[in-house]
């Protein structure tokens, strides 16, 4: 007998529940694969785009005055071992008689280079060339404006209406970036960039410059680049050098992210396991008589075992094949939305080498391990026992209950978001009891509510109570993780916009191209404006752990308390900031973090008379600069950093102005100065458009699982009805309606959700409270609380998921028939 064509037959017997338990694998292995591939893909990725994009140059040359003599550039050409450009920006507006365009929505930022065709530009050609002396746009504007290379574009400047042609449209990036429509256009300026000496000719601004950016030859040329540069800004006294870092925070803060992305996307899989045990449970069940003849005749244990042991690698492979094949497609477009998440513009390669090895060990092992217990139970079935009448099915031992209950406790104690893993095996094990308990309250419900039907799907949902429950249970731990990972997601965009509007400064912060000393007077008098501010902000750099890093450092002032740049708790503002000594600074609390020392200990940054320490006096709390930030008294900032000028002015509103009537005022009166203007309600709207995209991802992850689930019910569903056949066909004859059995059957499976989902919402409910004393991003916590409108939804998502499960075993179950089920064996 061929052991691979035994397999198939004994497969194609249920065929329905063979399709349902292979799909729960497919299912399965392909989130598995799509989340390690697409995790492995942005850990690479994000990095190398960092690099790519914000770290091109090595080092930039600026000076404290607005803008620097173009000589210097002349100077550092001279150097050896590196590439340089020299850079001017000027902010202008798009010439364009359209209707319905308002000024603020033509703002565009003009940057000036001296060659376009760099490693320092690095722009990615689409179509044109970057040596034509022409304007260069990203694809993303050429679409919104409706231009091509060779068209003439306008700007109105000081110095009259300029054109220039289009000689290039790049792909969208960092030097380039701008708004993606004429909508988003409100808020974000458009950015293009020119030769230099057409920026110094449009604007009279013939010898200028704003920056230099250097690039070392080499690595092992960096140390003589930067001793040269070090020696050249020395000889001109008002200018400083910077190295150009790379703000990797931001890829740390993705790992909490991709943690529950692997929970998500391993709990497909995990949930299939449960599946597959329970089909086997009870195939092996009903296939006792068979295996008791098999041994009459002959048979050994292990050949009965080998037998079912091959019906599960059939299925594992079969399986996971076509799981591969459905993974792969769906790791690109994880890929494409994580990218699109975290604002990452790549087109890089896709690691599946790891992805493919978890998933294949995934897709294989996990239907092993899943089918050990009933293989076992095949070796030892007694042929004696056999023809013993049938017993009822045991649901629980004591071990298990002991065992689930230590690893539900052992989950208050771990201070990571694995604790869900302990937990959810915790409460797997618990489960029959639970389950046991609910029928107990449900039972005298369903006589009252649905009389006769009610009563005997109540009768049968305790008949097999260890299958049920264990159905139960799947979908029971996918309604926890979506109660939990939706809460957090409410919970911290709610406490992401209470730390946001509370210290952010006021209602807008307008970044100049430079402060002059009656802006801040001329800003007061606009209609819509109630107060203005301006502040001092400079990056400065600081060493930690022999690595430099970047350092944003706000001057402020006793005006603190009208302008809230951070909160503090135990005095005000203006009374931590006028207590500072020159030598002492603020830390805000991921700053701190990051450099872990404690208050009173110092920290080195470099300032314009040399790396000087300084004593952190407090820790606060603030959104600014993505909440990490130092400040400093207002004469410390001014005598350490040296700027001359101002970039930055807060503005409060009037009450009856709206933030957009805001900015229209504002840029009426001030124009092309006007480099970018960003308010509370931006990052409020940025913040939650991205946290609330990324737990969608790891949602509709879960969801996947929730289906495997639905799977599952429809199976236990089919097979109680082939268990029950003969009785339901003696229903029939004695005058049971269609109708009845159906809404019998419908029932059963509604009791399954029910369950599931009462529990589920519990235990996700327990999930918040334990996450909420640990879990931080962007060291935010948030307190534990409770949407029930968020636990409507999901209730009525899990009892709908059950229902429509439930669909296709009451149909076959109302199509019984008496004459098929006195014949059935």
């Amino acid at each position: 007998m061929n052991i691979w064509h035994t397999a198939w037959r004994n497969l194609m017997r249920r065929k329905l529940r063979t399709l349902l338990t292979f799909l729960s694998i497919v299912i399965g292995v392909a989130s598995t694969f799509a989340v390690v591939a697409s995790v492995d893909t942005a850990k690479k990725t994000f990095p190398l785009y960092l690099k790519a994009a914000f770290g091109k140059a090595d080092y930039l040359i600026s000076g404290t005055e607005t803008y620097m003599p173009e000589k210097v550039y002349k100077d550092v050409e001279q150097l050896n071992y590196m590439a340089s450009i020299a850079v001017l920006k000027q902010s202008t507006k798009l010439h364009l008689e359209q209707e319905g365009i308002s000024a603020l929505q033509k703002r565009v930022e003009l940057g000036g280079y001296t060659r376009l065709d760099t490693p320092l530009t690095n722009f990615s050609v689409i179509q044109g060339s970057l040596t034509s002396g022409g304007a260069v746009i990203t694809d993303r504007t050429a679409k919104a404006w409706k231009v091509g290379v060779g068209d003439t574009i306008s700007f109105d400047t000081a110095q009259g209406t300029k054109q220039i042609q289009v000689s290039a449209i790049v792909k969208y990036t960092v030097e380039l970036m701008g708004p993606s429509s004429w909508s988003m256009a409100k808020y974000h300026h458009w950015a293009v960039a020119v030769p230099l000496n057409v920026l110094q000719d449009w604007f009279g601004l013939d010898g200028k410059i704003q920056n230099v950016q250097i690039k070392a030859a080499s690595e092992s040329d960096r140390l003589a680049v930067e001793r040269q540069i070090d020696e050249l800004v020395k000889r001109y006294g008002n200018m400083y050098m910077q190295p150009v870092l790379i703000d990797s925070d931001s890829v740390k803060e993705a790992d909490t992210f991709f943690m529950a992305l692997y929970i998500a996307g391993f709990l497909g899989i995990a949930l299939s396991g449960f599946i597959i045990f329970n089909t086997l449970y009870v195939s092996i069940k009903e296939r006792k008589q068979e295996f008791a003849v098999l041994k009459t005749i002959g048979y050994l244990p292990k050949q009965l075992q080998a037998f079912v042991l091959f019906e599960v690698f059939l299925l594992a492979i079969a399986g996971t094949a076509v799981g591969l094949l459905f993974g792969y497609g769906f790791a690109q477009l994880l890929s494409k939305l994580i990218f699109m998440l975290f604002s990452i513009h790549d087109e890089g390669s896709m690691l599946i080498f790891k992805g493919f090895a978890v998933s294949v060990l995934a897709g294989l092992l996990i239907p092993f391990a899943a089918a050990l217990i009933p293989i076992r139970q095949v070796g030892k079935i007694s042929v004696v026992e056999v023809l013993k009448p049938g017993r009822t099915e045991t649901f629980s031992r004591k071990w298990q209950v002991v065992a689930g209950l230590l690893l539900i406790v052992s989950g208050f104690f771990i201070k990571h978001l694995l604790l869900v893993v302990p937990l959810m095996l915790g409460v797997a094990l618990v489960y029959p009891h639970l389950f046991k308990l609910f029928h107990f309250v449900l039972r005298p419900v369903y006589r009252r509510l649905f009389g006769f039907s009610g009563q005997m799907a109540a009768s049968n949902l305790r008949r097999n109570l260890g299958r049920t429950s264990m159905t139960s249970v799947i979908l029971c731990l996918g309604i926890a993780m979506v109660v939990l990972m939706s809460s957090i997601n409410s919970a911290f965009i709610q406490s992401f916009e209470k730390v946001i509007y509370s210290s952010y400064g006021g209602n807008l912060d307008i970044h100049f191209h430079h402060t002059e000393k009656t802006d801040v007077e001329r800003l007061k008098s606009i209609q819509g404006v109630a107060d203005a501010r301006a502040y001092g902000l400079y990056s400065a750099i600081w060493t930690l752990n022999g690595q430099q890093r970047k350092l944003p450092v706000y001057g402020v002032g006793e005006w603190i308390d009208r302008f809230p740049l951070f909160t503090v708790s135990g005095k005000s503002r203006s009374e931590l900031v006028s207590g500072l000594k020159q030598d002492e600074v603020i830390l805000d609390k991921i700053a701190y973090g990051v450099w872990g020392g404690k208050i009173g200990e110092s920290i080195e940054l470099a300032t314009l008379q040399g790396k000087r320490t300084f004593k952190v006096a407090a820790v606060v709390s603030t959104m600014k600069n993505n909440g990490y930030g130092a400040f400093m008294k207002e004469e410390s900032f001014k005598e350490n950093f040296g700027l001359k000028f101002e970039h930055n002015v807060l503005v409060i509103k009037d009450e009856n102005a709206t933030p957009l009537q805001l900015r229209e005022h504002i840029f009426n009166q001030f124009g092309e100065r006007i480099e970018d203007m960003f308010g509370p309600e931006d990052w409020a709207s940025m913040v939650g458009s991205v946290y609330t995209g990324s737990f969608s991802v790891i949602n509709a992850l879960i969801v996947l699982s929730i289906v495997i689930s639905g799977m599952g019910i429809t199976n236990t569903l089919l097979i109680n009805i082939m268990e029950r056949i003969r009785e339901l066909g003696m229903m029939r004859a004695v005058g049971v309606t269609r109708r009845q059995v159906v809404g019998m059957i419908m029932l059963e499976g509604l009791g399954i959700g029910i369950a599931a989902t009462v529990i589920g919402c519990i235990f996700g409910i327990v999930l918040i409270f334990i996450t909420s004393t640990f879990f931080e991003i962007h060291s935010l916590t948030y307190q534990f609380g409770v949407s029930w409108t968020i636990i409507l939804y999901i209730g009525l998502f899990g009892i709908a998921v059950s229902l429509v499960s439930s669909f296709t075993p009451a149909s076959r179950a109302a199509q019984t028939r008496l004459s098929e089920a006195l014949r059935y064996e």
